[in-house]
């Protein structure tokens, strides 16, 4: 049984924050100086022009001797003449860009890296030495972590990565990430393995986590190997359906009829635009960036200066904030002075005799409490003298009483017949509660006026 999935797809592109994703890729056809970029459009990959920059510095392999030259300048003008109906990439302002390079330039693996080592890609390079064909000082290496301690390592010429971020940055294209093609089929499942049938290329992605790229024509041993798998061999009656190879691309003829006769019921081929499917499906945040480390692109002018206008917003908040303290505080003053005019005048009168002082409200204080011990002072004395008046002596008479609440005194004017009943009258006030005290005495035609004060 041959299980058939339909792959629908609504859009061409990955939304991102700003923008959409833009998927471009390197393609390279293994010709001396052929090197191709294209876009994906929703419909079909279209051929763009190729920045000079990346067809001078990543075409690595040194031409062969004799003729070499000729086809070159051969190929120079064939590309030169062509370039004429092409177009620069269709790359908006806010959009991100994936660009994949050809699978075959990056070599991919498991392996269990510690936590500590994995962000050190030297080390990283060191620990997967025996199963790389080159030496780690000239590989640039990406560790992505998946499960349980183990990880995706990639390595790609250090050298290649060099140019590819040099072309980047002088072309100024907004990137998102460089990954090789076949991990576009990376979905972070175990369970299943893909195989991308892409022209004359195929991409193939083991669901343990590693990754391949290589020309159609190479396929079948690779694929009798993975059907012949452990993992494929267990796989028994009670086990749920679930293929352990999902195709994507035209598998039609004799492709088709071996995968069948390999995997049986395991094999699922999806219809509809592999490229369209792998970008409905993809996880971003997943991908494993070769533009990291030491080839991390440079922070544009805009994104380097992204703190300008908060900082600019919060200054204005400031600015704005002090204003309106300024402001309130200019209009508390002047009610506050507005207030102690009122109390001023109020106090003024309260207290006709006496001047305000700066401290109203304590003053007033003052005279109430000296106001509250007075009113007994006052008392005491009227008692004092109403009790000399009745024990005589006789004959005196009271001409004016004045009592200073402020310094808590009273001074008398009496009248006697002589100045020994006045000062008779002295002692007696002075044997009670007060002390009395004559002042001064003035004869008068009929007796003696005299001041007393009392305390």
């Amino acid at each position: 049984m041959v299980i058939r999935k339909n792959s629908k797809s609504s859009s061409s592109s990955v939304t991102a924050a700003q923008g959409q994703i833009r998927l471009l890729r390197l393609v390279d056809t293994g010709a001396a100086s052929d090197l191709r970029l294209q876009q994906w459009q929703g419909a079909g990959w279209r051929e763009c022009v190729l920045p000079e920059a990346f067809g001078r510095q990543l075409n690595l392999e040194e031409p062969e001797a004799g003729g070499s030259q000729a086809n070159s300048e051969a190929n120079s003008e064939a590309t030169a003449d062509s370039a004429e109906a092409l177009q620069n990439p269709a790359i908006a302002q806010g959009d991100k860009v994936i660009l994949l390079l050809p699978g075959h330039w990056v070599w991919s693996g498991v392996e269990s890296i510690p936590k500590a080592a994995r962000r050190q890609p030297r080390a990283v390079g060191y620990m997967v030495e025996e199963r790389l064909a080159g030496d780690v000082e000239d590989l640039h290496f990406v560790c992505l972590p998946r499960r349980a301690g183990q990880c995706t390592v990639y390595a790609v010429d250090r050298e290649r990565m060099a140019f590819i971020h040099e072309a980047v940055g002088a072309l100024g294209w907004p990137m998102h990430a460089v990954i090789p093609e076949y991990q576009l089929l990376d979905r972070g499942d175990e369970s299943v393995n893909r195989l991308w049938l892409d022209g004359d290329h195929a991409h193939l992605w083991l669901g343990e986590g590693r990754g391949v790229s290589m020309r159609r024509e190479y396929l079948n041993p690779v694929v009798e190997g993975l059907a012949t798998s452990p993992a494929a061999a267990d796989a028994g009656a009670d086990v749920p359906v679930t293929p352990a190879l999902e195709v994507l691309g035209d598998a039609a003829g004799m492709l088709e009829a071996e995968l069948q006769t390999l995997f049986d019921d395991r094999v699922a081929f999806l219809e509809g635009a592999p490229e369209a499917l792998l970008l409905s499906n993809l996880k971003s945040a997943k991908l494993a960036n070769l533009l990291t480390g030491e080839f991390k692109p440079d922070e544009s002018a805009a994104a380097a200066d992204w703190w300008r206008w908060p900082a600019r917003v919060a200054a204005a908040c400031f600015v704005l904030q002090l204003l309106g303290f300024v402001v309130a505080g200019s209009y508390f003053h002047w009610r506050a002075a507005s207030v102690e005019s009122e109390a001023e005048a109020l106090f003024s009168q309260l207290f006709p005799n006496d001047t305000p002082g700066a401290d109203i409200r304590r003053q007033v204080e003052g005279y109430l409490r000296q106001s509250a011990g007075n009113g007994d002072a006052f008392v005491g004395m009227m008692q004092e003298l109403g009790r000399v008046w009745s024990q005589g002596p006789t004959g005196l008479r009271l001409q004016s009483l004045r009592f200073d609440g402020n310094r808590g005194d009273m001074v008398l004017q009496l009248q006697a017949k002589n100045l020994t009943d006045l000062d008779n009258a002295v002692g007696k006030l002075s044997a009670g509660k007060v002390r009395a005290e004559l002042l001064a005495a003035n004869e008068l035609e009929e007796g003696v006026s005299g001041r007393i004060r009392l305390r």
